[in-house]
């Protein structure tokens, strides 16, 4: 309270002060008698009796409360509790005062306050309506036993009887928490006093209630009473101390912050009984690291830590460490239990201060045309927390740097100022720049009395610029020359010249250039440029007619120096506008104009809108339709015949140039509307290849179904008595080569194998018209001197019945006339042989396999009778109908084929 820190005013002073004056004067004024119900007559030390509201007396937080009864104590915010145990069961109540003294008056005041115990409630028993007499029933007080007691034991507890004893030898027993049950053995009754003992020393904390059930019985087992329920409180010691919830507290504030803002909340624990003077928890601040000065209170009721001062500086002191002890029993016994712990207090930045440059101006040095490049680094000052948006720096160049040469940043790591020249400057222009450098914080900057502001801190920077030899410089570095089209080969331009900075002339700068497409050249010492082709403004030999060129001076010291020449080529009316398509049509029916469109290489304005006009010889039949500028539609004026017809159509462009065009329109017939059809000679073009292609593919048809017939009529044609050999040139005979992929040269008239040639108009068998015949045209016989039928060797090779055989008996047939065995070997052994020896005399030496394949023989008459060459066309699928739709050339040439 304020009083009692007062200058030269002690507690003991004022105590004893108090003390003194009790005996002598009585307090002026009672307040309200209060009387404090407790739930029993036994009062256990440190229980709390109740709370009296004794600002509501005083009307006044500053004064001193202190009970005349030492049993009894009183706290400030109206707390009493005992200070020892008080038994009520003589006098049922207790009374004692509280006496007040308010120190900002000096009045005195007193509170009686009376202390009873709760009175028993009896139920009222109702039998039918009636009151009536009943008897006590066994009702033991409960009872209660102080932990950690040292003894001794057993020790007597409470003791419990039954009114039926007066009329029954009662024996007494308990069961419960305690008894049989855990912990075991921790209480027992004396069954024929009914004194109940504890044996041992129990805890609170551990079990704080025990909870029997007493019997009583006779010896029979009759039981003349209900089993009773006791209670046995287990009374608390203050044996506990406080202890913090965290080893460590860890809070934050903000420094500068105002006296009195919260910094955070301790908090500490009492395994005691709860509402009880042993769980009454008071904090106080032990000590401060640093300590001095003490920046921080703590409330000792709620452990509420607070400031004292608002001149938290972090730059100062950024951490603290707070001792804080906690005591039970509110602090004032010597019996109180404490324990202490640690807060640790950060101190957070604010940008409280501006940075500041470490000198008060800088000077550096810069060659002339030099740039992208640092040329200074400014450092400063900041004490706010390192790498937070109060210590990181922003620069700017706030005078000094209109036309841009410089440029200004911030080093991540060292925060310093990086100033850079990004633009060349020329000595001869200038040779002393100052500029001004402002830096401020990422953030703005707080002021002591809490307002922001950018806190901007500037300082001189004077750039001195050094001469350096430069080459030549063009003037201007860019020029830009028109040069008309068609212009002769050696036509002057103009000049393209520098000069030297250093001595501000000309004389002695050499010139070249280099250009890509090779129009202009420069002369080496007047840097005149003349042209050395024919520029063409129609040409796409530069996009947009324009072309660049880059021109070299280089002066006596050697430096060069570099301008760009752009040369922009410009048009000459040198062309005519004409139509690109002289030829259009018209339809009889549908579009009954032509679009005509014109062209002008020219650009403007010598090209397009252009102007039409018609000859005066068809302007009766003609008419013109303008559309855009570049097109029109011409209309005939009268109905006109299907035909060509020239029109003259004289065409200018926007400065008259021009010249007169003949158009050939067309009248057709349009099948579309638009276009004219095609005419026959156009269809045959336009269908040429794909008939052709028809025709090639019909004729390769038609001639394989020839070979066909003639092959089947050969082979049908034969007689049966005569074996002979034809002269196998390809005249109107099918030629057996029997080879899988015969080349060209299978052809050679020395390779001969018997063929079988019949007469075309013969339908099934007929006698054949050949004979053998050898190489030459010559009879051939076997060296044993049997000559062999044509119509024989014709049916060993086909192996089966003709074709034309079978189509006109209408069923297959054998025929008996074909080689046995024996004469197929004897026929094949000789002339196999001699064809093979033929075939390996050619100029390739070819293989003689790759000739002649053999066959196995079937035997005579085989009912599956030859695979002939019309062999694929049996079955259904035999008629020769369709060898009357053949077209007149084909059936021309199987007519000759017939009668030959």
């Amino acid at each position: 309270m304020g009083a009692i820190g007062s200058p030269g005013i002690s507690l003991p002073h004022i105590w004893c002060f108090f003390m003194i004056l009790l005996p002598l004067c009585a307090f002026g004024e009672n307040c309200h008698k209060v009387t404090l119900p407790v739930p029993s007559e036994i009062i256990h030390s440190g229980f709390l009796i109740g709370k009296v509201d004794l600002h509501r007396c005083l009307n006044s937080y500053d004064y001193l409360a202190k009970s005349n009864n030492p049993k009894f104590e009183v706290f400030e915010d109206g707390s009493i509790y005992a200070k020892r145990k008080i038994s009520l069961s003589d006098t049922k109540k207790i009374s004692f005062a509280i006496l007040l003294l308010d120190f900002s008056t000096m009045m005195k005041k007193k509170i009686q306050i009376k202390v009873v115990a709760k009175p028993e409630t009896s139920k009222q028993r109702y039998t039918r309506g009636l009151l009536r007499r009943t008897k006590r029933r066994w009702q033991p007080m409960p009872a209660s036993v102080m932990e950690n007691s040292p003894g001794p034991f057993p020790a007597l507890v409470q003791q419990i009887q039954s009114d039926t004893q007066v009329n029954y030898t009662i024996l007494y027993s308990i069961s419960g928490a305690g008894v049989d049950q855990p912990p075991v053995g921790l209480f027992y009754i004396e069954s024929h006093t009914g004194n109940i003992f504890i044996t041992r020393a129990v805890n609170r904390e551990e079990i704080p209630l025990y909870t029997l059930m007493c019997y009583a019985s006779t010896a029979d087992g009759y039981s003349p009473e209900t089993p009773l329920r006791f209670t046995v409180k287990v009374e608390d010691m203050n044996d506990n101390a406080p202890l913090f919830t965290e080893e460590s507290f860890c809070m934050e504030i903000l420094e500068h912050s105002n006296r009195g803002a919260i910094v955070g909340r301790v908090n500490a624990t009492d395994l005691d009984e709860p509402n009880s003077l042993h769980t009454l928890l008071r904090y106080s601040l032990i000590s401060q690291i640093p300590a001095s000065p003490i920046m921080f209170a703590v409330d000792p009721n709620y452990g509420i830590i607070t400031t004292t001062s608002n001149n938290l500086d972090r730059e100062v002191a950024d951490n603290y460490v707070l001792l804080i002890e906690v005591r039970d029993m509110g602090g004032r016994f010597a019996s109180c239990l404490s324990s202490t712990g640690t807060v640790l207090i950060t101190v957070t930045d604010i940008n409280d201060y501006a940075p500041t440059f470490t000198q008060q101006s800088y000077q550096t040095e810069v060659n002339e045309n030099e740039s992208g490049m640092i040329i200074l680094r400014i450092p400063v000052i900041d004490k706010d927390l390192s790498n937070s948006s109060n210590w990181r720096a922003k620069y700017s160049i706030t005078q000094g740097n209109e036309k841009g040469y410089f440029n200004i940043t911030t080093d991540p790591v060292t925060n310093e100022g990086l100033l850079s020249v990004v633009k060349g400057i020329n000595y001869e222009e200038v040779q002393k720049i100052l500029i001004q450098v402002g830096v401020t914080n990422e953030v703005s900057l707080i002021t002591p009395s809490g307002t922001k502001t950018s806190g901007l801190s500037t300082v001189p920077v004077t750039v001195i610029v050094k001469n350096v030899d430069e080459g030549p410089e063009f003037q201007p570095a860019v020029k830009i020359i028109h040069v008309r089209e068609n212009q002769t080969i050696g036509t002057v331009i103009g000049d393209f010249k520098a000069i030297d900075p250093e001595t501000n002339s000309g004389n002695g700068i050499i010139y070249s250039l280099q250009d890509s497409l090779s129009w202009v050249s420069i002369d080496q010492t007047s840097g005149q440029l003349t042209t050395i082709k024919v520029l063409d403004y129609e040409s796409n030999e530069a996009p947009n007619h324009q072309h660049n060129v880059t021109v070299y001076g280089v002066d006596q010291s050697g430096k060069t120096g570099t301008g760009t020449l752009v040369i922009i080529v410009d048009d000459v009316n040198d062309n005519m506008p004409f139509v690109p398509r002289d030829g259009s049509n018209i339809c009889n029916t549908g579009r009954s104009y032509s679009v005509i469109e014109a062209a002008d290489p020219d650009g403007t304005p010598y090209s397009a809108p252009f102007k039409f006009s018609l000859d005066p010889s068809v302007s009766n039949q003609w008419r013109i339709v303008q559309t855009d500028g570049k097109s029109i539609r011409l209309e005939p004026v009268t109905d006109m015949a299907i035909g060509t017809y020239d029109v003259p159509l004289h065409i200018v462009d926007q400065q008259g140039h021009g010249t007169t065009q003949i158009l050939k329109i067309t009248k057709c017939i349009c099948a579309d509307g638009i276009n004219c059809s095609s005419s026959r000679s156009d269809k045959m073009v336009s269908l040429g290849g794909l008939a052709i292609l028809l025709m090639v593919l019909s004729a390769l048809l038609v001639a394989a179904l020839l070979c066909a017939l003639l092959a089947c009529a050969c082979g049908s044609g034969a007689g049966k008595d005569k074996i002979g050999f034809p002269d196998d040139a390809a005249q109107q005979n099918l030629i057996v080569t029997n080879t899988e992929a015969p080349g060209a040269d299978v052809m050679d008239q020395n390779f001969k194998v018997p063929v079988h040639i019949s007469d075309a108009n013969v339908v099934g068998t007929a006698p054949t018209r050949s004979g053998v015949f050898g190489q030459g045209g010559q009879s051939f016989s076997e060296s044993g001197g049997q000559q062999f039928t044509q119509s024989k060797i014709t049916k060993q090779m086909t192996r089966g019945p003709s074709r034309f055989g079978t189509m006109g008996m209408g069923h297959s047939m054998q025929d008996p006339n074909r080689l046995t065995y024996s004469e197929w070997q004897t026929f094949m052994n000789s002339h196999i042989g001699d064809k093979l020896y033929m075939c390996g005399q050619d100029e390739e030496h070819h293989k003689g396999e790759d000739y002649v394949l053999q066959y196995n023989y079937e035997g005579k008459g085989s009912v599956a009778g030859s695979i002939g060459c019309c062999s694929e066309l049996r079955g259904e699928e035999e008629r020769l109908d369709f060898l009357n739709q053949l077209e007149p050339k084909f059936r021309t040439l199987a007519e000759v084929c017939a009668k030959k």
